[in-house]
């Protein structure tokens, strides 16, 4: 009985982790990524046998339980739940910079120079002008609120949402 209980509390840590983790993740990640897969089937599968039984569950819950409870006390505090979060967003953060580098390192020496950088200003040239609704050669407070506005709905749309 022990053994339920303590499983079915690891369970529902793990399960309100993941849940802070997705809804943090997918505020965050409006504007590029998609959201994480909410259930991984071949992770869970440790077996591989095509199936997962409730022990793999429990398993999965517990090492994903394990990999957060960073002082191995069988507790998860405040402070390592934002650190879990943390390196996820550093992670994320260096996965980006290295997609902006491979897209715009024309000589592909692993930097950037100004010169490529350049190209980011000729998109956001058009995106001035894509703002600057009434041509007049400065964005609006109600100009910027418009766009800020659209990229909402846009995103929102990406995402499944109906906004």
């Amino acid at each position: 009985m022990k053994t339920k209980l303590a499983l079915s509390a690891l369970t529902l840590a793990a399960v309100v982790a993941a849940s802070l983790s997705t809804a943090s993740y997918a505020q965050s990640e409006r504007g590029g990524d998609h959201r994480p897969p909410a259930f991984n089937f071949e992770e869970m599968d440790a077996d591989s046998d095509g199936s997962i039984t409730k022990d793999e569950i429990a398993a999965f819950h517990a090492a994903r339980v394990a990999e957060i409870d960073a002082n191995g006390d069988g507790n998860i505090t405040v402070e390592e739940l934002t650190a879990m979060h943390d390196k996820r967003a550093e992670e994320r953060a260096a996965r980006r910079a290295a997609g902006m580098i491979e897209r715009l390192d024309a000589d592909k020496d692993g930097t950037l120079t100004v010169a490529e950088m350049s190209t980011v200003g000729d998109r956001g040239d058009k995106m001035f002008d894509r703002a600057d609704t009434d041509n007049d050669g400065a964005i609006s407070k109600a100009e910027a609120d418009a766009v800020k506005e659209k990229m909402m709905k846009r995103g929102g749309k990406r995402h499944g949402d109906d906004n």
